[in-house]
């Protein structure tokens, strides 16, 4: 067979959670989870190759050069017959035009083997002879046997569709999750510092927000009105009582004055915790 040719991609922004698939496309060995695959291919540990290259799928299933791989590492190193038609059929469908009629024909030809071979590997299993070793003498046999494999066949095109489910399914997945973390990088804004040393809070549905908050947790960086003046803080990633001091009064040297009014919270080592709600109590300035 002629060397396997591919089509490279033009790179695409990157998703905000998931790489976009087009971006490695042509130039698989860029990515991590390829490189894995292919040390861990030559060190002979063919299931972590598989892995590797299905997580990969995973992010890329347009590649063809992934599938190819996949199916050859399916066929010649761990005999997961089933698992190499698919990925060889996948490889057809996304190289097209792209390549030439004897390689389409080789292909092709590996289908049939792996089916042959998956028929074998099924007849040895369960004591079952092939058609062809059934004297010819006897048509009734002979039909049975083929029976036999026209049933084994839809069984692999079954395990073929289930794949193509999961495949999408997953997807729709990783799509949701998309959705979900954009629409929480939206909701959630960084408290603003004014020249006075007052602070806002950090949306409008925490300014409206009244009284004491339900949780002693919440989303870091944020600042919740509350009664009388007083306004809670949720510790953000960085945070000193000096900065805080500094983001909710315009002065460092007042963290006394929230180390104070959080004694309880923040026990005898003062330790500040992401996420953790502080009381910051109204003060004459």
């Amino acid at each position: 067979m002629k060397a396997v040719r591919f089509i490279p991609a033009a790179a695409l922004a990157a998703c905000i959670v998931f790489t976009a698939c087009s971006d490695y496309v042509g130039k698989e060995a860029t990515h991590p989870l390829y490189a894995k695959y292919t040390t861990a291919k030559s060190a002979k540990s063919y299931r972590e190759a598989a892995e590797s290259l299905e997580e990969f799928l995973s992010i890329c299933p347009k590649s063809p050069k992934a599938h190819y791989d996949a199916a050859m590492l399916y066929k010649e190193n761990l005999e997961n017959y089933p698992a190499a038609i698919y990925h060889l059929a996948k490889y057809l469908e996304l190289s097209g035009e792209t390549l030439s009629k004897q390689d389409q024909a080789d292909i092709r030809g590996y289908i049939q083997t792996c089916e042959r071979r998956m028929f074998d590997t099924y007849r040895i299993r369960n004591d079952i002879k092939l058609a062809d070793e059934i004297p010819q003498t006897d048509p009734a046999k002979l039909a049975a046997k083929n029976g036999e494999i026209a049933a084994l066949r839809d069984k692999l095109q079954k395990y073929i569709e289930n794949e193509k489910v999961i495949l999408a399914q997953n997807q729709e997945l990783r799509n949701r999750l998309d959705r979900l973390s954009s629409t929480a990088a939206a909701t959630t804004t960084k408290p603003a510092q004014t020249g006075s040393g007052t602070v806002a809070a950090s949306s409008s549905a925490a300014t409206a927000t009244r009284g004491v908050p339900s949780s002693t947790t919440g989303t870091p960086g944020t600042t919740v009105a509350g009664e009388n003046g007083v306004r809670y803080y949720y510790v953000a990633k960085g945070d000193g009582l000096q900065a805080i001091a500094q983001k909710m009064y315009g002065k460092a040297s007042m963290w006394k004055v929230i180390q104070d009014a959080n004694k309880e919270a923040l026990g005898e080592r003062g330790i500040l915790k992401i996420g953790q709600r502080l009381v910051i109590p109204a003060v004459q300035q």
